[in-house]
C-alpha cells in the first residue's frame, strides 16, 4: 500500500476481529485437478500449505471444499490433510455455498471474514468469493494462492491477473471482496 493512500483492503483489515471470526476457505485443491497442471500450481499449493499452517496456529477454522464433479482422483492433495477441527464439504456447483452446508458451518463458528484460496480462479473461486460477499462476508482473495488453466482465449496467468484486478475492491451490500498477497494475510 502506498503511504497516504487508503485502500478498500485497508478498511477490511481494520474491521476484522480475532482469528475466531476468520476462516480459511480452501477450494478444490484436489489431486485430479492439480495433475492437469494449473498455472503456477506448485507455488500456489506451497502458499496454501503455509496459509493452512498459519490459520491452524492462530486458531482460525479451516474448511476444504471438494468438487464432487472431479472424477479422476477427487481427493484433496496429500499435502493438505484435514485436521480433526477442519471442515471438509463436498459441492456440486462452482458456488461453494449452493446446496452445501458451508454457510451453516461458518455460522456455527461465528465466522464473518473469509480468506479464500484454491482452484479455479475463473469458476469456483470467483463464484464463491462473490456469493460470500453477497451473504455479508468480508472476503480476502489471496492473489498469489489461486490458479486455473489456459482456456483457449486467455492464458491462465491472464485469467488469474484479471480476477485479481476485478475483485480487488468488490462490494456487495454489507459484504465485500478485496485481494491480498499471501504474506500479508493475518488471521489474528
Amino acid at each position: 500500500m502506498q503511504q497516504g493512500k487508503i485502500t478498500f483492503c485497508h478498511f477490511a483489515a481494520q474491521a476484522r476481529g480475532s482469528s475466531l471470526d476468520t476462516a480459511l476457505l480452501v477450494i478444490d485443491m484436489q489431486r485430479g485437478l492439480l495433475d492437469e497442471g494449473p498455472w503456477n500450481g506448485a507455488a500456489v499449493l506451497a502458499r496454501i500449505q503455509q496459509l493452512v499452517a498459519r490459520a491452524r496456529a492462530s486458531g482460525a477454522p479451516v474448511v476444504f471444499m471438494q468438487d464432487r464433479r472431479v472424477e479422476l482422483d477427487p481427493e484433496l492433495d496429500s499435502s493438505l490433510v484435514p485436521g480433526s477441527a477442519d471442515g471438509v464439504i463436498g459441492k456440486d456447483f462452482c458456488d461453494s455455498f449452493l446446496g452445501t452446508s458451508l454457510e451453516a458451518w461458518l455460522k456455527e463458528r461465528a465466522v464473518r471474514r473469509l480468506v479464500v484460496v484454491g482452484l479455479q480462479s475463473d469458476y469456483c473461486v470467483d463464484t464463491s468469493c462473490r456469493r460470500a460477499a453477497s451473504l455479508g462476508y468480508a472476503v480476502e482473495l489471496v492473489k498469489d494462492a489461486h490458479t486455473t488453466f489456459d482456456n483457449g482465449s486467455l492464458t491462465a496467468e491472464q485469467i488469474v491477473n484479471h480476477h485479481n484486478q476485478i475483485l480487488r475492491s468488490f462490494r456487495a451490500g454489507s459484504g465485500s471482496v478485496c485481494t491480498v498477497e499471501s504474506a500479508d494475510v493475518r488471521f489474528a
